[in-house]
């Protein structure tokens, strides 16, 4: 079957063209509060971190292994903020959803016993470990939505597979601009990406006001006493560059997980063209040499990647067909060859966009390639409820239940079920 092509902007602004389902989307609204989206993470022993967890045993080492609880909060400014509180250093598997209540374990390297809180961030200690947790330290997550302002619910649906888009959050949903300034890091346009990055206005961000008063006037020191805490980032670059620093050293002042914020959004936005394109083209399961697949653990993620050869491209493709092998696609770095059908559309890609694979190494900060699953499967989904929805009069609610691979976006199942045209004002 054709890829269904989207009807949203955004999402094709995203390189996000295509839908894998046929049917009209359910509509509805998400994130209506916190409590509407809830992330879990399953740990690499198949543990849900939760509420529950209390205890947690990798061994007596000097790590404290910790529950990282957060509402509705961004995750880098609390590790800053923690760690500057707790004097360690602290480690984590992966960012979670900012607009939403999440969980996931953290290592600390000192000891740190009990439960602290601070508004609404919660930390307690679980156990010791001999290691730190390592970026991907996972298997997956665990996700509870609620799907609000419904008029129905399927009572059947087919959750087969989908295509392994970066979401939607990976490119900002108030100011989906994370990509755009990850390419002119990348292109090294320093002034370009500033302006970017303190000024461009996007309809829905809550700071749009004091950013067009920045873009009219561009003065920085003026910007300083009306720019709220809450935009510490943009304040740092601002003060650099009020005390000389040049574009470049402005931003240099960002810390490094934040500038590799932006450019793996951008190896993201180049991911998401190409597998749009070979989705179109050969379709997603269609392997041919050059490719490279990978089997799939019981959790649904990827192993070592295998390449397609003559010898077995015919046994391959029957594993992939069955589900049990999923064709990965690859993620533009430093080091990345392509081969076969993507070396012509990544080599079209990069060439449209002006870069070389070269590029990707700025900021002492070198992205290798990698690669990435072109679908996922869900590793269970479950509707847990149907009833009246008591924020939307005459409306109903679903709330559903299901888990995901590591890497994989719970918005990329979400939008083929409710189909977005708009996704800012869904709640995406």
């Amino acid at each position: 079957m054709r890829p269904i092509p989207t009807k949203s902007l955004m999402e094709s602004s995203f390189g996000m063209f295509y839908y894998s389902t046929p049917n009209e989307g359910i509509g509805g609204k998400i994130r209506t509060s916190p409590e509407d989206f809830i992330v879990e993470e399953i740990t690499p022993e198949g543990i849900i971190v939760n509420e529950d967890l209390k205890a947690l045993d990798r061994g007596h080492g000097k790590v404290t292994l910790a529950v990282l609880k957060k509402i509705s909060k961004p995750l880098l400014p609390i590790i800053s903020m923690l760690e500057k509180k707790l004097g360690g250093r602290i480690r984590f598997a992966g960012i979670k959803d900012r607009r939403a209540v999440t969980y996931q374990l953290v290592s600390i390297n000192r000891p740190f016993e009990g439960r602290l809180k601070i508004g609404s961030i919660e930390l307690w200690s679980v156990g010791r470990s001999m290691w730190e947790i390592y970026p991907g330290e996972l298997s997956g997550n665990r996700f509870t939505i609620t799907i609000r302002n419904l008029e129905n619910f399927p009572e059947e649906l087919s959750i087969k597979w989908f295509p392994n888009y970066f979401g939607h959050q990976r490119f900002g949903i108030s100011r989906p601009n994370t990509h755009k300034i990850g390419k002119m890091l990348i292109k090294r346009d320093f002034e370009g990406a500033i302006k970017e990055f303190l000024a461009e206005l996007y309809e829905g961000d809550p700071h749009i006001n004091v950013r067009k008063k920045l873009r009219d006037t561009w003065d920085l020191k003026g910007a300083l006493s009306y720019f709220s805490d809450e935009l510490i980032y943009e304040k740092k670059v601002i003060n650099a560059l009020i005390h000389g620093s040049s574009a470049e050293g402005a931003l240099y002042k960002l810390s490094k997980q934040l500038l590799r914020l932006f450019i793996e959004a951008y190896q993201s936005y180049i991911f998401n063209l190409a597998l749009s394109e070979r989705w179109k083209r050969f379709g997603l399961f269609n392997i041919k040499i050059g490719d490279y697949i990978a089997m799939l653990n019981s959790h649904r993620n990827p192993s070592k990647p295998i390449e397609i050869v003559k010898e077995n491209l015919v046994k391959m493709q029957k594993l992939v067909e069955q589900g049990r092998a999923v064709l990965l696609m690859p993620i533009p770095g430093s080091n990345i060859k392509f081969k076969g059908i993507n070396e012509e559309i990544y080599s079209k890609i990069l060439y449209n966009e002006g870069i070389e694979p070269k590029d990707f190494s700025i900021f002492e900060i070198s992205l290798r390639g990698t690669f990435r699953p072109a679908v996922f499967y869900p590793m269970s989904f479950e509707l847990m409820e149907i009833s009246k929805d008591e924020k939307f009069e005459g409306k109903i609610k679903a709330i559903i239940r299901f888990s995901l691979p590591r890497g994989t976006y719970a918005t990329i199942l979400l939008r083929e079920l409710m189909k977005p045209e708009d996704p800012k004002k869904t709640g995406f």
